[in-house]
């Protein structure tokens, strides 16, 4: 049976993967709490509809760094993808660029970004740094992701170490042990622990390729960014999975926003994104791009690359029912004023 929505491609992947490898996907950081999170406090918002504002059509192709894009989804790296097919990320890569939007992938995938491009050279591609080496090293992916074209680098800042996830370690399953590679292996995560914001000047010093800095939670982090004149800021906590801290994407989006100029950057944002309602509710919160990852993977462990296709292709089905029912046509439209807490 193929799925035709994101809730049943999550049952059909739990039969597809097996419970082991599901957990293991699913998992948040302990208990889950702050994985959690992200899907509660996207319940609570309110959308407050407009109706006969003769919408027509809504426009949803946006503008990502020079790329014109399908519409503000895009997709979120994510590790280990040879554990759900063999060719990992080279085939989620073949199924995103069938919807024309940005593809990120990372240090810590399975497969290189060399063969990721060799066999997807249309692809928009995003490459993603775990720091987890040297100075040299750091120079090293800046130019490779130059070499394949990369509409633009992220910088993952909340991730040094893997995190105690109970689920995933009680069904005793360790993605790193599965799933064939040709990325090679990060030289260290010890020496991402002694990096601090001078890294990130260094990188926006040395690539020409506009610089997203992903995992930023607070208003904090995001001045630290906008000082050092950072292209893109990517709100994220990593989909619950790294630090149990309770704070939501809605929650740092609400409070980032609030920052002077901060719309004069580029903001990413991603967690608990099932439903095109939730897309709504990030842009009208004052996000550009929304990224998805977990139901991508659901996506390809089903029906392969056409699979993930469709995730990109369901979800963007209900985002223009959304805009067509709540009176939305351009960008324009999404406003604070459109939502309540």
């Amino acid at each position: 049976m193929k799925f035709v929505t994101l809730k049943e491609a999550e049952k059909l992947a739990l039969k597809r993967m097996g419970k082991k490898k599901f957990i293991w996907l699913e998992s948040g950081a302990e208990d889950g709490f702050t994985f959690k999170k992200n899907f509660f406090d996207l319940q609570k918002i309110k959308i407050f509809p407009n109706h006969l504002k003769s919408v027509g059509t809504p426009d949803l192709k946006r503008d990502f760094f020079g790329y014109r894009i399908k519409s503000p989804i895009i997709l979120a790296p994510m590790g280990h993808q040879t554990q759900f097919h063999k060719d990992g990320e080279i085939e989620t890569a073949r199924g995103v660029e069938k919807e024309n939007t940005v593809a990120f992938f990372s240090t810590q995938g399975r497969i290189s970004l060399d063969d990721i491009r060799k066999k997807n050279k249309n692809s928009i591609l995003g490459w993603t740094i775990f720091p987890f080496g040297n100075l040299k090293w750091i120079i090293s992916q800046i130019k490779n992701a130059e070499k394949n074209k990369c509409v633009a680098i992220a910088i993952c800042i909340d991730a040094n170490v893997r995190s105690w996830r109970y689920s995933d370690r009680e069904a005793r399953y360790d993605a790193r042990n599965f799933g064939r590679r040709t990325n090679p292996i990060s030289p260290s995560s010890d020496i991402g622990k002694n990096y601090d914001w001078n890294l990130v000047s260094f990188i926006k010093k040395n690539s020409n390729l506009p610089i997203i800095v992903k995992g930023v939670l607070t208003q904090h982090d995001a001045i630290k960014c906008m000082s050092r004149n950072i292209d893109g800021i990517w709100i994220s906590n990593h989909g619950g999975r790294m630090f149990n801290s309770g704070i939501s994407s809605v929650d740092a989006l609400k409070e980032i926003n609030k920052l002077k100029n901060i719309k004069r950057k580029t903001i990413i944002v991603d967690g608990g994104v099932r439903k095109g309602s939730d897309i709504i509710k990030y842009l009208c919160l004052g996000s550009d791009f929304v990224a998805v990852g977990r139901p991508v993977i659901h996506g390809l462990s089903c029906e392969k690359k056409e699979g993930v296709s469709k995730i990109f292709r369901i979800l963007n089905e209900e985002l223009e029912t959304c805009m067509v029912n709540g009176g939305f046509k351009t960008k324009s439209d999404f406003s604070e004023r459109r939502i309540k807490y």
